[in-house]
C-alpha cells in the first residue's frame, strides 16, 4: 500500500515556508474564539500545508485522511466548550 505522506528522511529535505507566517497584534483583554476553528477553516489550511512543503502524494487524498482523524475532535470539542458555556452563564470572566 502506498503510503498517503511521508516525513523525508533528513531535516534538509524539508523546505522552507514560501514566507514566514505573520503575527497578529493581539490586546491582552480580547479572548480567543475556540470555536472559530472550523473543520473547513483546518481542512483549507492543511491543504496549504501540504502544498507548501511539498509532501508527495495527492494533497486532496492526504487532506481527506487527515480530516478523518481530526474532525471527531474538533467536534468533541465544541461540544465540551458549550457544555461549559452553558454550565456557567455564556458570560466569560471579567477582570
Amino acid at each position: 500500500m502506498t503510503p498517503l505522506f511521508a516525513v523525508p528522511d533528513s531535516p534538509e529535505g524539508i523546505p522552507p515556508p514560501a514566507r514566514p507566517p505573520r503575527r497578529t497584534q493581539r490586546t491582552p483583554k480580547e479572548a480567543p474564539d475556540l470555536l472559530a476553528v472550523t473543520a473547513d477553516r483546518l481542512r483549507r489550511a492543511l491543504g496549504r500545508s501540504f502544498l507548501r512543503y511539498g509532501v508527495p502524494g495527492d494533497p486532496e487524498v492526504a487532506v481527506h485522511a487527515a480530516m478523518n482523524v481530526v474532525e471527531p475532535v474538533l467536534d468533541a470539542r465544541d461540544t465540551e466548550i458549550l457544555r461549559l458555556r452553558r454550565l456557567t452563564g455564556g458570560n466569560p470572566p471579567r477582570r
